[in-house]
């Protein structure tokens, strides 16, 4: 489905009548699944305010792009991409499973969790709604405080124990679509950071990538487990500008002429240096852009073609 109208079909689940389920879930070691997965019981006032959290958090999606690694998303937009373009499939198909065949057995079972998942279905449609969790999320114990619940003109000890969740959700999927409203997180859930590790180190071994530089080890210090620059790399990879002997020609020549400072040997091969760095990358990634209108040149997050 395209992204406009996987929002629009997004925003037009009804969320006051579909059947729901709450899930936690911790990432996995095991070879036969990424994820664990349990379902807790919710009572029916946490259900109504997670309807209700769910549906201010889709009510403030009015824009969508389609995601990419160096796209950003702000208070009004998301990010589209297909569901099997990532590992959800794994985490959808635990939660799909009977809820009173796989609750939580005791406290212990939530604290550690990875994230908790609202689970809506309504005819043939079914939504996700996916919230990260901090790491150390676990039982926050009040010793300083007596807790006291008032009831029936009685004061009384409430429990010690309680657990905090965020009021946001990270991202939505709805049937096979998947909308992006925090990007770090969903990144974070998925293992989007490791696709990026995993593509750079690939990179590095591209006899192509290998043959434009006099040596790299500047350029991989540089980039080092930033997940920015990591992402960026993807990019460059994926484009392949350094493909391309054109571009890397005109590279050459622009450089020169715009005095970025990339510096070239004998054999027309770019020599990193800590100062070049992020310079070479930007060019790499085709986002050194000049303005006819100021003479000035400009480094953007993403670049479109006009027209």
């Amino acid at each position: 489905m395209r992204a406009p109208q996987a929002l629009a079909k997004l925003r037009e689940f009804d969320l006051a009548n579909a059947e729901l389920s709450v899930w936690t879930f911790k990432k996995s070691n095991s070879k036969r699944s990424r994820f664990r997965a349990s379902a807790v019981v919710t009572t029916p006032e946490l259900a109504t305010e997670l309807r209700n959290l769910a549906n201010r958090w889709i009510e403030r999606c009015t824009e969508v792009e389609d995601y990419g690694l160096l796209a950003s998303v702000n208070d009004n937009s998301c990010l589209h991409l297909e569901a099997d373009e990532t590992i959800f499939p794994v985490l959808q198909d635990l939660v799909s499973l009977p809820p009173e065949e796989h609750l939580i057995e005791n406290v212990s079972g939530l604290e550690g969790s990875t994230g908790y998942l609202v689970r809506m279905t309504l005819g043939d449609d079914t939504l996700h709604c996916v919230c990260r969790l901090t790491s150390d999320w676990k039982v926050k114990k009040r010793s300083s405080l007596l807790n006291l619940v008032f009831e029936r003109n009685e004061l009384d000890l409430a429990g010690e124990q309680a657990f905090s969740i965020p009021k946001r959700f990270d991202f939505f999927v709805i049937n096979d679509d998947v909308l992006v409203v925090n990007k770090p997180s969903f990144e974070s859930i998925l293992d989007y950071k490791q696709t990026y590790v995993t593509s750079f180190s690939e990179l590095q071994n591209d006899v192509g990538f290998q043959g434009v530089f006099a040596d790299m080890a500047v350029l991989v210090e540089f980039v080092g487990t930033n997940t920015t620059h990591l992402r960026r790399m993807a990019v460059v990879q994926e484009r392949a500008h350094y493909q391309d002997p054109g571009f890397m020609e005109r590279l050459r020549q622009v450089n020169q002429v715009r005095q970025w400072n990339i510096e070239f040997d004998a054999d027309g091969k770019i020599v990193p240096s800590a100062e070049t760095a992020r310079t070479i990358v930007q060019v790499l990634l085709n986002h050194r852009l000049h303005s006819e209108l100021t003479n000035n040149d400009f480094d953007v997050a993403s670049a479109s073609p006009v027209g």
